[in-house]
């Protein structure tokens, strides 16, 4: 009895300790990624246009993101997950979804790093896309 309550003990343990750890498990993008994008694209259901811009992983959560513009405005705020690519990138990437004449950010890598995050919501412009039976083609765009 005394093996079993030790065991299920340290068990109780090991999942507190990583239930601490889970918020900063979350934020896999930990530098601000500085991007030129030469198209306008979509970010839930908001359009920004082609232009400078700054991703940033707010800290608290881990699980959102922040855009800002080359003058430092926020533009847009998305809710992330975990994205993982099989390949460590030596740069920053973007990854758009594009369907017709539209692109949609879809994921996030910082270089040197492939574990990346991933657009949570699909927009409504992109879920109506898709049930017309429109394919996306996904492209990435190198970031310096």
């Amino acid at each position: 009895m005394k093996m079993c309550l030790k065991a299920t003990g340290l068990f109780d343990v090991a999942l507190f300790l990583g239930t601490l750890g889970a918020p900063w498990l979350s934020a896999q993008v930990t530098n601000d990624i500085k991007a030129h994008i030469d198209h306008s694209f979509v970010i839930g259901d908001k359009t920004l246009p082609p232009g400078d811009y700054t991703f940033r992983t707010e800290l608290t959560s881990g699980q959102l993101m922040i855009v800002r513009n080359s003058k430092g405005d926020n533009v847009a705020q998305f809710s992330v997950r975990e994205s993982i690519d099989n390949r460590t990138l030596k740069h920053s990437e973007l990854v758009f979804k594009k369907h017709g004449d539209t692109e949609f950010l879809s994921k996030i890598y910082e270089g040197g790093n492939p574990n990346g995050v991933a657009v949570s919501e699909i927009s409504r412009e992109e879920s109506r896309l898709m049930k017309e039976g429109r394919q996306a083609m996904e492209h990435t765009e190198e970031q310096q």
